[in-house]
């Protein structure tokens, strides 16, 4: 097994951190509040962020200077700075701001009310350092009794100008006060476990995704698939196999798709604990999610079919090959005809001693051995009867192999609560528990 996929890890997720990137500078039109967002709905929750930066300047109103206790020379200065940013003067309110902060004798009122001017004109003149060391004194400076609620649209604030100045590691620190503060934003979460995946910080991003997920089963929510590609990027990253395992298993229930169950199928299949008795099995599966691709798996699996006494699913394997394409041409169509003519042989002689084996089952190793062959005739109500018989009976030599299959017989007839209970018994043995999950899996999605 092998040959049919590639590593997640390298398929799905290779330009992850290019999108993450791109992801994060989404927010690059924080100060272009006269330059509505078309489209994503990332941008919008952005604009939300603009608003809550705008106010910062708008709230310093006419009013607002002449009912604050401040001297008359620097409330007509820093007038003169916000009619300057009305006016788009943003190098002008940038200077006046600076101006007026370097005043002499600026007191404890009047300060936070100048910051609040100078960081909006450095916002809109894109002078990113500045609006973030302003913001960070402003919100630093507050008192401690100062209610939340006044510091988080600072705090986005400051995080736009974080990311637009490049500097992640404040975008970190200040995405974890904001969440401290009980900050509603929703996108600031998300730029966080981004931030730290760029940072390469993997540690954290998966406590930090991990918190995500719990948040969002609480919400009856599904975790957005980016976000959990970064965690198994970050799992990858760290070695965590049983982790990564566990996520690629979340985004194969909540995000199916053909790569994920090639995926985690090879992984199986690769484990130093799974037991080759169930390679016919991980091959149905292959074929069920669509992942058979070339001629090998298919010669493969008819192999295996006929090994285990089933020449009828041989014959079908091969024949939708050949229906397909993907067998009898090429250096290899006199071996792929070869194999077919010994396919149809076994079947012949299956067709023959069919009688006399159903006359002869009356163990339930014998009934079980005779329930497969007829799943593989696709017979499923005479399946179903013979699996039931032989669990009845009890002394199966490989009672979970049989529970796994006669789940799927059951599954197959629409039965689908009674397979979910006959793969839930299977007990002890790993390989077929992993199976019957993988199973539960595709029930759910179908």
């Amino acid at each position: 097994m092998g040959s049919y996929c590639n590593d997640l890890i390298e398929t799905n997720f290779r330009d992850t951190d290019t999108k993450t990137i791109s992801m994060l500078f989404m927010m690059n039109n924080i100060c272009q509040c006269n330059q509505p967002a078309q489209g994503s709905r990332g941008l919008k929750l952005i604009h939300r962020l603009t608003a809550a930066t705008f106010a910062l300047c708008l709230s310093i109103s006419v009013s607002v200077l002449a009912q604050t206790p401040i001297r008359p020379e620097v409330a007509k200065s820093l007038q003169a700075a916000q009619d300057a940013l009305k006016a788009g003067q943003l190098e002008s309110a940038l200077s006046l701001s600076q101006q007026t902060l370097a005043m002499p004798g600026i007191t404890e009122v009047e300060k936070p009310l100048i910051q609040r001017a100078l960081a909006v004109a450095a916002l809109q003149a894109k002078n990113f350092p500045l609006a973030v060391s302003t913001l960070e004194n402003l919100i630093q400076q507050m008192p401690e009794s100062t209610p939340a609620a006044q510091k988080r649209p600072l705090i986005e604030s400051l995080l736009n100008a974080s990311q637009q100045a490049q500097d992640f590691n404040k975008v970190v620190d200040w995405a974890r006060i904001y969440l401290k503060l009980e900050g509603s934003n929703p996108i600031v979460r998300p730029v966080l476990i981004q931030t730290l995946s760029v940072l390469k910080r993997h540690n954290e991003v998966v406590q930090e995704v991990n918190e995500k997920i719990r948040l969002d089963e609480a919400a009856q929510v599904k975790t957005p698939e980016s976000e959990l590609h970064i965690l198994a990027i970050s799992q990858r990253q760290l070695k965590d196999d049983a982790g990564y395992n566990g996520t690629l298993k979340i985004l194969l229930q909540n995000y199916p798709s053909k790569a994920y169950w090639a995926e985690i199928i090879s992984r199986l299949a690769r484990q130093a604990n799974f037991n080759p008795r169930f390679d016919l099995d991980l091959y149905r599966l292959l074929e069920l999610t669509g992942n058979m691709v070339d001629a090998v798996e298919y010669v493969d699996m008819a192999n295996l079919a006929l090994k285990s006494g089933l020449p009828a699913e041989a014959m079908r394997v091969v024949e939708q090959a050949y229906a397909a394409g993907v067998m009898g041409k090429g250096s290899d169509a006199a071996n792929h005809q070869k194999l077919r003519q010994q396919i149809q042989l076994r079947w012949n002689e299956d067709e023959k001693a069919m009688p006399a084996l159903e006359k002869s089952a009356k163990d339930a190793n014998a009934l079980a051995s005779l329930a497969d062959v007829y799943a593989s005739k696709q017979k499923w109500d005479q399946s179903q009867a013979h699996y039931t018989k032989a669990l009845a009976m009890g002394g199966l030599r490989r009672e979970n192999e049989t529970r796994l299959h006669a789940g799927i017989v059951l599954f197959k007839l629409g039965q689908k609560v009674e397979a979910h209970k006959m793969w839930d018994s299977i007990q002890g043995d790993s390989t077929a528990i992993e199976l019957a999950q993988l199973w539960k899996v595709w029930q759910q999605a179908n």
